[in-house]
């Protein structure tokens, strides 16, 4: 009998040691989810990771992880006003889908456009300043053009004259020069007239000796000696009057040399006249081409006005810089927004990861490219595929875990800010 209860009391105990290996492998394949730790006591942006829920195969080799992760945007994009103004819209709202360029808020910028306007005045006044002064220079410069020109014609003209003077001096000396020799020439024939003459009369008088001759021939050829001695001296004083007289040759080559003088001089003049003109066109043109300058100066320096007021009055629009939901919301129409204080947060939802943090001891079972299940307590029954695409080779502030992240292969209808399960399998395999 005792021995039956012996062998009773064992087989009891055996089995309450079997339903409690039975109820430890239940528990095993159970994930429980840990409370979430409050956004503002944790600094990393992901949930404490709670102990990793392994699951033992008979080897003794875990075959499955469980780790708690939040989902998180690549990018997003806190905007705020630059100066503090008036809110006067908001045009979105609480997680909202909004596009890139869209506007999220409107400040109060009646001051700015006003500006805006007044500096669109000075451009057109200043649009006009510089069109009379390029009119002023175009005008300058006709006139001044206008002015070479003149000289330059002056130029011409005494050019012509000094040509004109310098053809008549040598058709003066070529003349006189004529005449001298003509004269010359009859003081030559003279000469030789008078010889004749002389010897005629010489004749006679030998004749005359022995009686041969009248009277009347004696006169007569004495009468020529006379009359050829009066040709010689008056073909001698017109070569003198030729050479030495007022109306001599030297004379008349003379005044038109002056003449020549003359005319070069007002070569000289009209060159110095060409050289003026073209110094004050270069001084006139300097100087209305800085008028346009400066006008220039005055257009360019109103357009940055217009700018600068343009800018003013589109920093007063809070835009969207990108596409996705917008998240945080704080602005309200009628409030007045500081800068650096939050207005609204745009949260990119093109490309999603998940953030966990995992204990170092279990960071040899996610390597690079590890495929990963995930799923979302909002979306019950739906799993979505992820891989590990970064793990942080330094260690949180804990000293024992390190921020792992998993990358989607495709586009998921998931939020920034979501609690996500992540569970790894042994017999997983990266694609």
């Amino acid at each position: 009998m005792s021995a039956t209860r012996w062998i009773m009391g064992a087989l009891g105990i055996v089995l309450v040691v079997g339903m409690g290996a039975f109820f430890l492998h239940s528990r095993s394949d159970t994930q429980e989810t840990p409370p979430r730790q409050p956004q503002g006591g944790q600094t990393s942006g992901v949930p404490a990771p709670p102990p990793p829920q392994d699951k033992p195969d008979p080897l003794g080799e875990t075959s499955t992880l469980s780790l708690i992760g939040s989902v998180q945007a690549d990018a997003l994009a806190t905007l705020s006003a630059r100066m503090p103004a008036r809110i006067v819209r908001v045009g979105t709202t609480e997680g909202a889908t909004v596009r890139r360029g869209q506007l999220l808020v409107q400040l109060d910028d009646a001051e700015f456009r006003g500006q805006e306007r007044t500096a669109q005045a000075g451009v057109t006044a200043a649009q006009a300043q510089l069109a009379k002064a390029k009119a002023g220079y175009a005008a300058q410069r006709v006139k001044a053009d206008a002015e070479v020109q003149t000289a330059q014609n002056g130029l011409h003209l005494a050019q012509q004259k000094l040509q004109q003077a310098a053809l008549a001096r040598d058709a003066a000396r070529a003349e006189g020069n004529a005449d001298l020799t003509a004269a010359e020439e009859g003081v030559h024939k003279a000469e030789i007239g008078l010889d004749r003459a002389k010897k005629t009369l010489h004749d006679l008088e030998e004749l005359d000796k022995v009686g041969g001759v009248s009277r009347n021939e004696l006169e007569g050829a004495r009468t020529q000696v006379t009359l050829a001695q009066s040709d010689l001296d008056g073909a001698r004083a017109q070569v003198k009057r030729l050479k030495e007289g007022p109306n001599g040759v030297s004379y008349r080559v003379a005044l038109a040399q002056k003449d020549v003088d003359q005319a070069e001089e007002g070569v000289r003049q009209a060159q110095q006249g060409i050289e003026t003109a073209e110094e004050g066109r270069k001084q006139t043109l300097a100087v209305a081409d800085k008028d346009t300058q400066a006008a220039q100066a005055a257009l360019t320096q109103a357009q940055a006005g217009v700018s600068s007021a343009h800018a003013a009055v589109l920093a007063m629009q809070v835009v969207s810089p990108l596409d996705g939901i917008a998240t945080g919301l704080a602005a309200r129409a009628g409030e007045t927004a500081q800068p650096g204080v939050p207005l609204v947060t745009v949260v990119s939802l093109a490309s999603l990861r998940v953030d966990a943090l995992v204990p170092s001891r279990q960071l040899p079972r996610l390597p690079r490219g590890q495929a990963v299940k995930i799923t979302v307590d909002t979306q019950p029954g739906t799993t979505f595929a992820a891989n590990v695409s970064e793990i942080s080779p330094i260690a949180e502030p804990d000293g024992r875990t390190f921020r792992v992240k998993f990358r989607f292969p495709h586009p998921v209808a998931l939020r920034p800010g979501q609690t996500a399960q992540i569970t790894i399998f042994s017999d997983m395999h990266s694609p």
